[in-house]
């Protein structure tokens, strides 16, 4: 009888284990093998400008969960895909809805990591292809308003349900917003956009009436999260709040970086810099069919350094927060001390035209990808045309060398540098906290370390009274790699000396204190 006891023991134990619980890594690595999806869930109803005249419509998402789960308050992570906030293949694109191959691709990781995923439609309609400014800008604004209360509605439909039937076993404290393309202006307007002087800025005013307005009339539109019913808004579970916990951007731009406030949600962007849809700083934003003017917006860059700032400092935990990944090694050697900042650098535009008018573009968006036999089908059956295979070519002129394996690769780097800092934000088992800092008596100005990141040697230097008396390197497992001491200078070189690529933890000693401070060797 022991015996049986023992075996059952063990057996539930392994359960236990293999079910999702206790799995070492969970939500840094994949530790579920497969996902089950329930498709066109509807999570709200609201008034959609799609249709003449505008009518309701329900808001539907596709839930991925990991298959044999049994935590039951899992994060949430809910993904707003591209399409230029246009329906897909109306929108001259193969991208624009739930079911885009990169934002399933994304959902599937999050899933298999132990996360719940939420692909979300939201309500698309704007005007593109007017000749007046103030007409783009202002359909735009209002498109990107809708999409804000639309993903603010869903996160409300997960908090509902956790109040009543806890269908999805969601941690409503842990939950990450973020989007791909177009997904991401909704990612860093939902984390930012919340006073009403927001929407107030002059190049957010239609000046062509007398007084100017803001293009975005709450009182026809609804508050920001949408919990009130106005002529182009219906009211979706009020009783409920839309807080989050992170926002991220894979690509698109916030509408002012003004937007961004102390207090307000960490963010992480990955951006390619020479992204021609959506400025990597600040700039443009365009209408890509026609290069009409349509907003200033700023990109990645430009919210990540605000965001890093002393004064709002909305990124400090991950800051403090230690990462030994290649994609962190990367990345910090190409976005200027940004932590939270991942830049892509995409190979230089190759000659290529569709129609002898037109040429490559800078690629913006190379982790999507498509069949193409099925969107020049789709095209042409919108179109009433046979111009679907131009309309394809078009569209591969910024991603030329389109395929489900190099989307997967750029999929590799958006989760292997994302997801540590997604632990951190959300409070998740696996964030490390980073071990440098300085002690009470020493200033971090009064040191300098250069070059940082380097492939050949790293230089300190201090200033005034300051001396370095000794200096210490430390690998991430902690070993001691390289120290020297008895010193008594105010500049020292430490050689590589076949020390390998990665982070490196260096202690300096000076004559007042010490400081502690990353390295990474390339």
């Amino acid at each position: 009888m022991r015996k049986k006891l023992q075996l059952v023991a063990t057996l539930c134990l392994l359960a236990f284990s293999f079910n999702g619980f206790s799995q070492t890594g969970r939500y840094l690595t994949e530790v579920f093998t497969s996902v089950t999806v329930t498709s066109n869930v509807v999570y709200g109803n609201n008034i959609s400008v799609i249709t003449t005249p505008p009518a309701p419509s329900d808001l539907k998402m596709d839930v991925y969960e990991p298959t044999g789960d049994i935590l039951t308050a899992r994060p949430l992570v809910i993904v707003l895909h591209t399409g230029s906030f246009l329906p897909a293949v109306a929108n001259g694109q193969p991208t624009g809805s739930k079911t885009d191959s990169a934002v399933v691709e994304m959902c599937n990781r999050f899933a298999k990591r132990g996360y719940v995923a939420v692909s979300a439609d939201y309500r698309l309609g704007w005007n593109p292809i007017s000749t007046d400014v103030d007409v783009r800008t202002g359909t735009l604004l209002n498109a990107v308003y809708r999409a804000i209360q639309d993903a603010k509605n869903c996160v409300r439909y997960f908090k509902a349900d956790k109040a009543t039937v806890n269908t999805y076993k969601i941690d409503t404290t842990k939950i990450a917003v973020g989007g791909l393309g177009s997904g991401g202006y909704i990612a860093l307007a939902y984390a930012s956009l919340n006073q009403v002087s927001e929407i107030q800025l002059g190049k957010f005013l239609n000046n062509s009436v007398t007084p100017p307005v803001p293009y975005i009339d709450q009182s026809l539109s609804g508050n920001f999260d949408g919990t009130n019913t106005t002529g182009l808004n219906i009211a979706n579970l009020p009783s409920h709040t839309s807080t989050i916990n992170m926002a991220f951007n894979v690509g698109g731009a916030i509408g002012d970086t003004s937007w961004i406030n102390a207090g307000e949600v960490p963010i992480v962007g990955l951006h390619c810099y020479k992204d021609a849809n959506a400025p990597f700083k600040t700039g443009a934003v365009i209408v890509p069919t026609t290069g009409a003017f349509v907003v200033e917006a700023s990109g990645s860059y430009d919210v990540i350094r605000v965001v890093n700032k002393t004064a709002i400092n909305n990124n400090a935990i991950l800051n403090s927060s230690l990462y030994t990944d290649v994609y962190t090694t990367r990345a910090n050697a190409i976005n200027d001390g940004l932590e939270g900042l991942f830049p892509f650098v995409t190979p230089v535009p190759v000659t290529a035209t569709c129609t002898g008018t037109d040429g490559a573009t800078e690629q913006g968006s190379p982790w999507d990808w498509w069949s193409e036999g099925t969107f020049i089908a789709q095209y042409n059956g919108y179109s009433g045309t046979t111009n679907g295979s131009i309309v394809n070519c078009k569209q591969k002129l910024s991603n030329p060398d389109m395929s489900a394996a190099k989307g997967r690769l750029y999929m590799d780097t958006i989760q292997g540098y994302l997801n540590p800092r997604m632990v951190c934000a959300l409070g998740l088992a696996g964030c490390v906290p980073d071990p440098t800092g300085v002690n009470e008596n020493v200033n971090a100005s009064d040191i300098t370390i250069f070059p940082n990141p380097s492939s050949t040697e790293i230089n300190f230097s201090v200033k005034g009274s300051t001396t370095i008396k000794s200096v210490e390197l430390y690998d991430v497992t902690g070993r001691m790699v390289k120290q020297i001491v008895g010193l008594s200078t105010q500049k020292y070189t430490i050689q590589r000396e076949g020390l390998s690529t990665g982070l490196y933890i260096t202690k300096i000693q000076l004559n007042k204190g010490s400081i502690s401070k990353k390295i990474i060797l390339e």
